[in-house]
């Protein structure tokens, strides 16, 4: 980093908080208490000059009242603590624009900035542009003086881009940033998903996946000094022209991402350089899985939840959560009945039982090497029953159902048929 005359410019990233988030009927209520007390001190501890939340600061669009009074309450207490620090909110996919913009006009701009959605400004011919002047922030150091800039670019729904894309919107925030900045930083920030990011399967793939496309990380440029990410919940770095970085959410949303390192990212920018480190987040409530890893039969885990030991003086918002991942080659009628039992009065709060299928491999064999004309669709469907039944044929009721639907479908008219 090149020597200066002054104090690198400090701002701690941090992002995908989901206040009133629940889990499996369980509040987090206390761990987003534990979390924002840990990061009022780190503000203090880091010499923060400014706060960057990169979207996602509720869990749903409507949170309850205890969710945004926790939030204020945070934003009142870190401007008590830093008078100069100033705090930058981005919405996200979870949040509604218009609740994450609703304090704005109560707060000093100079302190506190709200992005909910992507300012546009009017034209006079009719229709609109993306308000550029809007989304560049300057940020002052601790004296006041302005020692970067920052393009607060939040989620960006298809009604806030209008005729844009994503690529030329960058473009042109990137141009006007550039041209804003000088020789200063320019941050930039976004809400999406871009290419090479490690997506959590339970709390965000069933959202990247369904319809969303991952953008290339062509889309920031070496104009930008870092691009500070939300979305994905695993504190990652993206291979790209310029550090591009997700500082992930501040504790597990679910039960895949127990083997996250959560963190907040410190960024420290002087001049053209620029470090970051990655501070570690406390987890103030363990998550556990039994078994460890992978699946095991019923009566392996069950020996192992009756083995479990716990501190029997933790209130119920601190217990842990519990995962449990049993191996079945058939019905198992009483595997619920089962688990709960094993976990009877442990000071534990069970998030969801997972039944894995295990087939058996000489259930298939009678279809491995056939002539597919040859097969008969009552045998395959038979071999496949047992293959996810640990053997067992269809029941007589199933059978003949399938048998109807067999007559049904050889008896039906081709398509153009009169």
């Amino acid at each position: 980093m090149q020597s200066m005359t002054r104090p690198p410019l400090t701002l701690i990233h941090t992002s995908d908080w989901h206040l009133g988030h629940i889990l499996a009927n369980h509040e987090r209520d206390a761990e987003h208490a534990a979390f924002l007390a840990w990061l009022l001190d780190q503000l203090d501890v880091q010499e923060a000059d400014v706060l960057l939340v990169t979207g996602d600061v509720y869990d749903v669009a409507n949170p309850p009242v205890s969710a945004t009074r926790r939030l204020y309450a945070f934003l009142a207490e870190a401007s008590r603590r830093r008078p100069s620090l100033l705090t930058v909110i981005l919405g996200g996919n979870h949040d509604s624009a218009a609740r994450i913009n609703l304090p704005a006009p109560l707060l000093d701009e100079a302190r506190v900035r709200f992005f909910g959605n992507l300012p546009r400004k009017p034209l006079a011919e009719g229709g609109s542009v993306p308000d550029l002047d809007t989304l560049l922030v300057p940020l002052p150091d601790r004296n006041g003086t302005t020692a970067a800039w920052l393009a607060a670019v939040p989620f960006c729904r298809p009604g806030d881009l209008g005729t844009e894309t994503l690529e030329t919107l960058y473009a042109a925030v990137a141009e006007a940033g550039a041209a804003r900045a000088g020789g200063l930083p320019l941050v930039l920030t976004g809400h999406l998903h871009v290419a090479g990011g490690a997506v959590s399967e339970m709390s965000e793939r069933r959202i990247v996946v369904g319809g969303e496309e991952a953008q290339a990380a062509s889309l920031f440029d070496s104009r930008a000094a870092y691009v500070a990410l939300g979305h994905l919940h695993r504190a990652q770095t993206i291979a790209g022209p310029c550090p591009i970085h997700y500082a992930g959410s501040p504790f597990p949303l679910s039960a895949t991402e127990r083997d996250y390192a959560h963190a907040i990212t410190v960024v420290r920018l002087a001049g053209a350089g620029i470090d970051l480190v990655e501070v570690p987040i406390p987890r103030p409530v363990p998550f556990l899985a039994v078994p460890a890893r992978g699946a095991a039969p019923l009566d392996v885990v069950v020996a192992e939840l009756e083995a479990l030991a716990f501190d029997d003086s933790l209130p119920r918002e601190r217990q842990p959560f519990l995962e449990v991942t049993v191996s079945v080659t058939g019905p198992e009628p009483h595997l619920q009945t089962r688990v709960l039992a094993a976990l009877e009065d442990k000071p534990v709060r069970l998030t969801r039982i997972v039944r894995q299928q295990t087939a058996l491999p000489g259930a298939r064999a009678q279809l491995a090497g056939a002539v597919l004309g040859a097969l008969e669709p009552a045998a395959v469907f038979a071999a496949l029953h047992a293959a996810r039944h640990g053997g067992h044929p269809p029941a007589d009721d199933l059978a003949k159902a399938f048998a109807s639907l067999l007559v049904d479908v050889n008896t039906a008219p081709l398509a153009g048929d009169a």
